[in-house]
């Protein structure tokens, strides 16, 4: 089946109309995995990779993979060039809104053309520009997940991975290769890893400057030192260090993902990447036999 991206090379075509038994409609890894798994398409209005710094403790061997590799990221870019490959990306990227009405999905394309997805069952992982699924819910108590962004000019070399606190505010810190330096090093820029309300997020305690200090403090805190500076006059055996110093670069916020109530033939996945495994027995596909011929050469 021709893609919509290879069906827009005509300019005359103005309605594309294609029918599945299910369509998923996201584009995080845990749709794909799903996708991957059950062998059905895939309609999204963004992209949604992992952070590059997000790791995974799956056994691949279940999709297919030999190569051992524990990167989120890593994973996300093969099963969605995989999913491309199978023509099991019917809207490509090109996805702009998508309006669901009783088993039929009107897609908006970002060439202001018109495609209508017909199925029999839809799996909604991802709302974004999605109309005709109900009402959401979000729980009160649920929280943003909120990434404070650091280039560390002073203290990028050290032996630390990750670094607690007990509290949610920058519950964690985690270091990662610079992408800002070309080439093998060992240099480190950091993460700040929240957990926040909306109300908190708009008190300047939970502030992104706020953040930076207490940053600081638990690395310095870990022995977390800055570049060095000379040796100590007063004893040669030893060195002095400049104090650690960041900057902030920009802080991202993830909403809590609302709630749907499933209705007709319409689901909601919220499984985690462990579960969407667990509950789907690999089926037999071209994705998987692409995945067995490519992947793992």
């Amino acid at each position: 089946m021709k893609s919509l991206s290879d069906i827009e090379l005509h300019s005359k075509i103005r309605d594309i109309n294609i029918e599945h038994d299910e369509v998923v409609i996201g584009s995080s890894l845990e749709a794909l995995v799903y996708c991957a798994l059950n062998n059905v398409p895939l309609l999204s209005t963004r992209l949604s990779p992992p952070p590059h710094f997000a790791t995974h403790n799956l056994d691949l061997t279940v999709l297919g993979i030999q190569i051992n590799n524990n990167s989120s990221l890593w994973l996300w870019e093969r099963l969605f060039f995989y999913l491309s490959i199978a023509g099991l990306l019917p809207l490509s990227n090109k996805g702009v809104s998508l309006r669901v009405s009783d088993n039929i999905i009107k897609a908006a394309t970002s060439k202001a053309r018109m495609a209508k997805i017909t199925f029999n069952k839809l799996t909604v992982f991802d709302d974004f520009s999605v109309s005709g699924i109900g009402i959401p819910s979000t729980p009160t108590d649920q929280k943003c997940t909120v990434y404070d962004w650091f280039n560390v000019r002073s203290g990028m070399k050290h032996d630390h991975d990750t670094l607690y606190s007990e509290e949610d505010f920058v519950k964690q810190i985690l270091f990662y290769k610079t992408l800002r330096l070309d080439g093998n090093h060992q240099s480190k820029d950091a993460v700040a890893i929240s957990h926040l309300t909306q109300e908190e997020l708009e008190q300047f305690e939970y502030s992104d400057i706020n953040a930076r200090f207490k940053t600081l403090y638990l690395m310095k805190k870990a022995g977390i030192r800055g570049a060095r500076n000379g040796r100590d006059m007063e004893d040669k055996t030893k060195y002095k260090y400049y104090a650690v110093k960041i900057e902030n670069t920009n802080r991202e916020i993830i909403p809590p993902r609302p709630l749907y109530t499933p209705f007709d033939n319409i689901d909601f996945n919220y499984d985690s990447l462990s579960d969407i495994i667990l509950n789907n027995p690999l089926k037999i596909s071209y994705v998987h036999d692409l995945i067995q011929r490519t992947c793992n050469d």
